[in-house]
């Protein structure tokens, strides 16, 4: 159940899949009639025909939702909703890590990723006069490695906003008053969310152009997300529109001055036009409160590119903390080592690197070597 963001790499990109957000105020869009959601799509310089209502209400789920649903209080009906989605003789809504649909997609299909459980859910609750809204939850979102990609991942959720409380609808839990960081975010942004996840998947897929096209749409949705306009920049570094990419992240950056995902690809940005001062600056400033493993894996490299093993060690100790199965901290450990002259560490290092991915040839012929 994935929101999508990503970093590029010059050292490593990284790409964000649905975090960042914006809250509540006087132009929030929920539950819109389809004549005001078209409305409004149009207000913001986008055909409103490629941009779906992402919760709309459909006849077949309005009549579902009137079935399972029942009587009782607004907490009873909606557990019976989850409780059908999840139960695997019924409904069976099954996850889908790249299915990003609508409600009425995902209520077809019976699959997708958080976003579509979100809205499906959330279509189910407004069917029988509940209010649930989309939510963000912001913690330590999880990496993936693709290529020169770092892949990182945060989480939708159907929230039901009483007082000072909410409570949180998903495939895993139902939490009262949850510590984690939750930010609301309109049905805009979640069809912004949902646009930019689709270019991350046509990014991933090679196809320049449509992501470029699917992303540029999910900035003018919404303009207050930052990872979104990380995604775009990160296509247009890929045209070959160095000064488009490097004035997008900072239109992020003016946004949140401390967020990883940008100063990260901030960072690989100047890397690769060989600014070394300028990308310490950058990764320095990052926030490291939810910033991926990989953030201080780049940070390490470019300490060890710097001549300075002892930070550079610092560096990938903390990324090995932060992402305990991830190879790459152990790599970078293993490089430092060696560069202090520790080499029996080095190898330890590469004997648990080599645990976590028995197969790769170049963690063999590293240990080979060593």
């Amino acid at each position: 159940m994935r929101v999508r963001f990503a970093f590029l790499a010059a050292l490593l990109a990284s790409l964000l899949a649905a975090s960042g957000c914006s809250s509540g105020g006087s132009g929030t869009v929920l539950n819109a009639s389809p004549e005001r959601w078209r409305g409004v799509v149009a207000s913001r310089g986008v055909d409103p025909g490629d941009v779906p209502m992402p919760m709309y209400v459909s006849p077949g789920i309005r009549e579902v939702a009137a079935q399972i649903a029942g009587p009782g209080e607004d907490g009873e009906r909606l557990k019976r909703l989850q409780s059908l989605l999840l139960d695997r003789k019924a409904y069976a809504f099954e996850y889908d890590t790249t299915g990003t649909f609508t409600a009425a997609e995902a209520f077809a299909a019976k699959r997708g990723n958080c976003v579509s459980f979100t809205n499906l859910f959330i279509a189910f609750g407004r069917a029988i006069g509940i209010p649930l809204q989309a939510g963000l939850l912001f913690r330590r979102g999880r990496s993936e490695r693709e290529g020169d990609l770092v892949m990182v991942y945060n989480h939708m959720v159907a929230v039901l906003p009483k007082g000072g409380d909410n409570t949180i609808y998903d495939f895993y839990l139902t939490r009262d008053g949850s510590p984690i960081d939750l930010r609301l975010v309109d049905d805009v942004a979640v069809a912004a969310i949902s646009a930019s996840n689709r270019g991350i998947e046509a990014l991933r897929a090679g196809d320049l152009e449509k992501a470029h096209v699917l992303l540029e749409r999910a900035t003018k949705l919404d303009p207050t997300l930052p990872d979104l306009l990380s995604n775009l920049g990160i296509v247009k570094w890929r045209q070959g529109d160095p000064e488009g990419a490097l004035a997008t992240f900072r239109r992020g950056l003016e946004i949140d001055s401390r967020r990883p995902a940008l100063l990260h690809n901030l960072a690989a940005f100047y890397i690769e036009k060989g600014s070394m001062a300028e990308a310490r600056a950058a990764l320095a400033a990052a926030s490291t409160r939810d910033a991926s493993p990989y953030l201080f894996v780049v940070q390490g490299d470019l300490e060890l590119a710097g001549g300075n093993a002892t930070e550079a060690l610092k560096a990938y100790r903390r990324a090995h903390r932060e992402g305990p199965k991830l190879v790459e901290p152990l790599l970078g450990i293993a490089r430092a080592q060696k560069g202090l002259g520790n080499d029996a560490a080095a190898r330890r290092a590469l004997r648990k690197a080599e645990k976590l991915r028995p197969d790769d040839e170049h963690i063999r012929s590293l240990l080979e070597g060593s």
